[in-house]
């Protein structure tokens, strides 16, 4: 009789492992039939709107964006971040331009603002305008200092190695004086893929456009760093929504102080007479694209489209 309920017991304990067993596949398989309905109908989802776009490393996102801006480069975005910084309620990057993207997808701007609109879709956009002409002589006399100190284009700055000695100082000087290349040069580096297409604001931000709705999108004239600067971080504050109390604690000093300008005055020498206009009438195009976009998304403002001028 004792083996008989030893045997018994030896079935009972079988059978109670195998439904366990069972029990346990069939829910891995639920789980597993639910995994490949989500990716089916997220494969489904992205061949109907194929601007969304998940990241593959979608699930260790650990960080909420409010808020991003866009550009335009030498055009008053360092000034926005510093004084932004100063808010107790942001918490922005120590460096301004971590260009994450650039890295992340080797500069396949469609994809990167696909995977923007995905991971934060309701972030608001800035992007300050600059007078063209301006904004390019401004980047290319920047390139250049860079280019006469060994940097690669794209590189970043190491603030620890800026250090020269007086003979270094004064071959540095000399070298990226503008006033040292003519025309030519600077128009071959203004008609390059670079900083043609950093000119282009229209095309820039009807790519934004294609996922963001013109609602969570704000432009910005750079005029307004300098005439009025409180009135532009004011505006800034209440379109990504936050108070705007600490904006008054700012001094007007403060807000008037200047960022990544060349320090030695050789250096910011104005464009000369010519060059501006040979430079006017290759960026006109651009110009009057991006007004007709300021008007059609009901901006009051406009960038000079040099029009007087070429007369």
């Amino acid at each position: 009789m004792s083996d008989f309920a030893s045997l018994l017991g030896k079935l009972q304990d079988a059978a109670k492992s195998e439904k366990e067993a069972t029990a346990t596949h069939k829910k891995k398989r639920k789980i597993q039939d639910g995994q490949d309905q989500e990716q089916q109908n997220s494969k489904q989802k992205q061949r109907q709107d194929p601007q969304i776009i998940r990241p593959r490393d979608f699930l260790d996102l650990k960080v909420r964006v409010s808020f991003l801006c866009i550009g335009a480069q030498k055009a008053g975005t360092t000034w926005l971040h510093e004084m932004l910084s100063r808010h107790p309620n942001l918490a922005l990057p120590e460096q301004k331009e971590i260009h994450f993207w650039d890295w992340y997808v080797q500069q396949n701007t469609k994809g990167s603002i696909a995977e923007v609109k995905y991971l934060f879709p309701d972030a608001k956009l800035v992007f300050l305008a600059r007078d063209l002409v301006d904004r390019a002589w401004s980047a290319i006399l920047m390139e250049l200092r860079n280019s006469v100190r060994g940097m690669e284009a794209g590189e970043f700055e190491d603030k620890s190695k800026t250090s020269m000695d007086k003979k270094a100082k004064e071959k540095y000087l000399k070298d990226a004086d503008p006033y040292q290349y003519d025309d030519a040069y600077f128009m071959d580096r203004l008609v390059h893929a670079t900083h043609r297409q950093r000119s282009d604001y229209t095309c820039a931000i009807r790519r934004w456009l294609k996922y963001f709705p013109k609602e969570q999108i704000l432009l910005l004239n750079y005029d307004d760093v300098s005439n009025r600067p409180r009135d532009l971080l004011r505006e800034v504050l209440s379109f990504i929504g936050t108070n705007s109390e600490t904006e008054m604690l700012i001094k007007d000093s403060e807000l008037s102080t200047r960022f990544n300008s060349a320090s030695d005055p050789k250096l910011r020498q104005a464009i000369r007479p010519g060059l501006r206009k040979k430079m006017e009438q290759y960026l006109s195009p651009f110009t009057r694209d991006f007004n007709e976009l300021l008007e059609e998304l009901g901006y009051p403002w406009r960038l000079n489209d040099y029009s007087t001028s070429a007369k």
